[in-house]
């Protein structure tokens, strides 16, 4: 994931990348590395135990700060379930903040096929964080098998959540360094953000005429606000960007729309950029801030979650998503291997914010 972000060259963005593997921190050559706890681990990682990945961001939290350095906004990514990520993340937000730094985390949790020991591991692991950085950002690898054709390699799929984690930072990154018409600096940021905790996000996107009705439909159907209670919603941040044709009804149509997708009255700030390479399009990012919901319930419930597949969100409550919406403008399903006639695009069968445009301006689905 780190590699990912590197090679987008993000404007203001260092990467960095935190270890106990020195195997792992070896296949980042290119990237700044940190290897922490070789008097707990020998080098040779935790053995799947958090414990262990905890004392070993312990042990080395001053050389953690001197590599963090003093950065307005420290973004934090990690796959929960296991032992470095799971057990050294919280020590790592906990050392950003005390240097100042708004912190962001976004954190994955095990697919289901893992195990409900991997599950409660990274459940008590999202519990510790939650103390420690102002913003996390739970995205369940479970949530992919509702939005990946059959077919798809494993790799790709992992690709997927790559690409979201980083279009979320990209969104983040683009409101606080690009010029926009209305613009949100580091300390209007801090002034939503700070402290609010559980956080779920949303991307949309569209072109040509419908292009906001797309994106606004994009938006609320996006996976990753499935569990996400709209009444808990305590600040949302919106980040609209299209190119110089964008309308200001059309803005004010989004806004709206955005807003009331949440119940009560949120905090609300938005930034308006325009890309010259967006002509014709728009892009919209939201982060839903301050969920108080637990990010899953007790023990019991768990085990639920593997016995019975009990649904996330209880029917009687009122979600950021909007499911029902999904069977209108449904991905067609994916073939068997093999099946797909020579010349057909595979990408038609991914969901629209998941392509990119090929050479000839055709979608062309990532992996």
């Amino acid at each position: 994931m780190v590699k990912r972000i590197a090679r987008e060259r993000l404007p203001g963005v260092e990467c960095g990348v935190i270890n106990t593997a020195i195997k792992d921190l070896e296949s980042c050559p290119e990237i700044r590395a940190l290897q922490i706890g070789i008097k707990v681990t020998h080098g040779t990682g935790t053995g799947s135990d958090p414990s262990v990945g905890a004392r070993s961001a312990q042990e080395d939290a001053d050389r953690i700060r001197d590599f963090l350095g003093t950065n307005d906004v420290v973004f934090l990514v990690a796959g929960f379930g296991k032992g470095t990520g799971t057990g050294a993340t919280p020590v790592v937000a906990e050392l950003a903040r005390s240097l100042g730094s708004l912190t962001v985390a976004f954190v994955t949790r095990p697919f289901e096929y893992e195990g409900i020991g991997r599950a409660q591991v990274a459940e008590e692991g999202i519990k510790e964080l939650a103390g420690k950085t102002d913003v996390f950002v739970p995205l369940p690898n479970q949530s992919l098998m509702t939005i990946m054709p059959g077919a798809v390699a494993l790799e790709a799929a992992f690709g997927f959540m790559d690409e979201a984690i980083l279009m979320a930072i990209r969104g983040m990154v683009d409101v606080l360094m690009k010029p926009g018409r209305i613009n949100l600096d580091l300390a209007d940021m801090r002034s939503l953000l700070k402290g609010t905790g559980r956080t779920a996000f949303g991307i949309g996107a569209g072109k040509g005429e419908s292009r906001m009705s797309d994106a606004l439909r994009g938006l609320g159907e996006y996976p990753f606000l499935a569990d996400a209670n709209a009444s808990d919603v305590s600040g949302m941040l919106i980040s609209i960007t299209g190119g110089a044709d964008l309308g200001a009804r059309e803005v004010e149509e989004v806004v709206q729309q955005v807003r009331s997708m949440a119940g009560g009255e949120p905090r609300l700030a938005f930034a308006i950029n325009l890309d010259e390479a967006l002509q014709g399009e728009m892009r919209v990012m939201m982060l839903a801030a301050g969920l108080t919901t637990p990010v899953m319930e007790p023990e019991q419930d768990i085990l639920a979650t593997f016995e019975e597949r009990k649904p996330a969100v209880a029917a009687t409550r009122e979600t950021l998503y909007r499911p029902e919406r999904l069977a209108r403008h449904a991905v067609p399903a994916a073939p068997e291997p093999g099946a797909i006639k020579e010349g057909q695009e595979k990408s038609q069968y991914l969901p629209a914010y998941m392509r990119r445009p090929g050479k000839n301006g055709s979608p062309q689905g990532r992996g």
